[in-house]
């Protein structure tokens, strides 16, 4: 069935150019059976075709017949792509939740749009631009499509601010997408999470670094758990910033058999500083990249679970209606020669032989980055698995109720000081319909609600990076690997 279907979406390709040659002329050759068959199937066929679907269908199938990663990007989905990985996106500049049927705005983004013309935390927008937005089929893609826009152009917001009611104009600009974030060193120990390796992670990573550094830092943990990867050039920059001028960093080999090494360059500051890299199964790709690099030039100890295994690189390849193909062109390998990437295909070896690293450190390799010291996650209770839409919920009305209280508190004083009470525990359990009582709750259950409740509480008055950064406070993983370092 699978082959009957290849020759039909070969054949839909045919067709195409079929109709290419025919707008400039070019004759179908007489013993060309596939393309005269399918000038008949357009031509005379019964039913309408619709080439544009097929075709799509078609680049999709046979790419994904080929490796695990290549694949077509519709248009639509190339823009949001390219946003994120560009580290911008043209808009106000806000986090926002709908409840309620009601649009209200949960953070303002410093140095955006929304901050700089007033808008605050807790403003409802009743209406956008003169179109009322209150209603049962208000949700979050409505919202977005109506802030965001063309950098320059102007939105108008109607907003109900307590007893208020305001009317702001703006003009949209470009919002950074941040990759990078940071908790406050303790123990000297810095740590870094970063979510993916975008145009701007470089530059974000090496300003985290600054900040770190002026805390005392001198060891650092650098989170690349479920990071998928992004722009090579920026995982090498990462890299070259802990290697000494000369060591290898990533090799890359073609089909034409052509191989391009990349080494580090002098002059970074932090080429002594002890590296602890996190890893999990979805760290990938550009990730791997990192971590191999300073694992195999003995620069790093790798923390965690073997990683995603994604070697193949990939070039995007633009078509003619703004769609990408995203191709396999080569391969990655680290210093060692270690090849990154899983075996897909029955029998399949990628890695023969023994690797070194840069003292002689015997590394094995099936695919994917093997960490030094392997770390699993403990079970999780109920409320980590099945309870954050009610702990959003709760932490909204708690937050909206309380904001006021809140004002003069900055989120570096709320990670290091505010805590959970048992009666804001007891609220929660009442406000969720739990039937629980505090004295239900074994003492570890207790623990994780209250540092989740703090997380809702956090995302609720400054936005998802704050609501992160309380879970990560938290972080069992993170907590051995401290351990370790202690």
């Amino acid at each position: 069935m699978k082959r009957e279907s290849f020759i039909i979406w070969l054949g839909v390709f045919l067709l195409i150019g079929l109709w290419i040659g025919s707008k400039f002329g070019h004759s179908i050759p007489e013993k060309d059976k596939m393309a005269q068959f399918f000038k008949y199937l357009k031509n005379e066929y019964i039913e309408d075709i619709e080439l544009d679907s097929l075709e799509n269908q078609a680049i999709d199938y046979i790419l994904s017949s080929l490796d695990p990663h290549s694949s077509y990007i519709p248009p639509e989905q190339g823009v949001v792509m390219a946003e994120r990985m560009e580290g911008v996106f043209s808009g106000i500049g806000v986090e926002f939740t709908v409840k309620n049927d009601t649009l209200v705005f949960i953070n303002i983004i410093q140095s955006g749009p929304a901050y700089d013309s007033g808008v605050q935390s807790g403003d409802r927008v009743f209406a956008i631009d003169g179109d009322t937005i209150v209603g049962d089929e208000l949700n979050n893609e409505v919202v977005t499509s109506k802030i965001k826009g063309k950098r320059g152009t102007k939105v108008q917001l109607d907003i109900k601010r307590k007893k208020k009611l305001l009317t702001i104009e703006l003009t949209r600009d470009l919002v950074p997408i941040e990759s990078v974030i940071h908790l406050e060193t303790e123990d000297s120990i810095g740590y870094l999470k970063v979510d993916r390796f975008s145009e701007t992670t470089y530059n974000e990573f090496l300003g985290h670094l600054e900040q770190l550094s002026a805390e005392g830092m001198n060891k650092l943990i650098v989170d690349l758990r479920d990071n998928p990867g992004g722009y090579l050039h920026e995982a090498v920059a990462m890299a070259d910033e802990f290697l000494e001028k000369g060591k290898l960093i990533v090799t890359t080999r073609y089909r034409n058999g052509s191989i391009h090494n990349v080494k580090a360059k002098s002059g970074d500051r932090y080429e002594s500083i002890p590296i602890h890299i996190i890893i999990n199964e979805n760290s990938a790709s550009a990730s791997e990249v990192f971590t191999g690099a300073l694992q195999d030039n003995d620069r790093a100890t790798v923390y965690g679970k073997t990683s995603f295994g994604k070697g193949l690189v990939q070039e995007d390849k633009i078509l003619g209606d703004g769609s990408k193909v995203r191709l396999t062109v080569a391969y990655y390998y680290t210093p060692s020669g270690r090849s990154i990437q899983k075996p897909y295909k029955a029998d399949q070896v990628f890695n023969k032989g023994v690797f070194l690293s840069d003292t002689g450190r015997v590394l094995y390799s099936q695919g994917g980055i093997e960490p030094d010291i392997e770390l699993h996650n403990d079970s999780v209770s109920y409320f980590w698995t099945f309870s954050f839409g009610t702990i959003d919920a709760f932490g909204f009305e708690f937050a909206d109720s309380t904001r006021e209280s809140f004002q003069q508190l900055t989120l570096p004083t709320f990670l290091s000081s505010f805590t959970i009470p048992d009666k804001i525990l007891l609220l929660f359990l009442e406000f969720g319909g739990y039937g629980l009582s505090l004295e239900d709750l074994g003492a570890s259950d207790r623990k994780e609600l209250k540092l989740l409740l703090k997380a809702g509480i956090a995302k609720n008055l400054w936005g998802f990076d704050a609501y992160r950064k309380v879970v990560l406070l938290g972080d069992p993983i993170i907590e051995k690997v401290k351990s370790h370092l202690k």
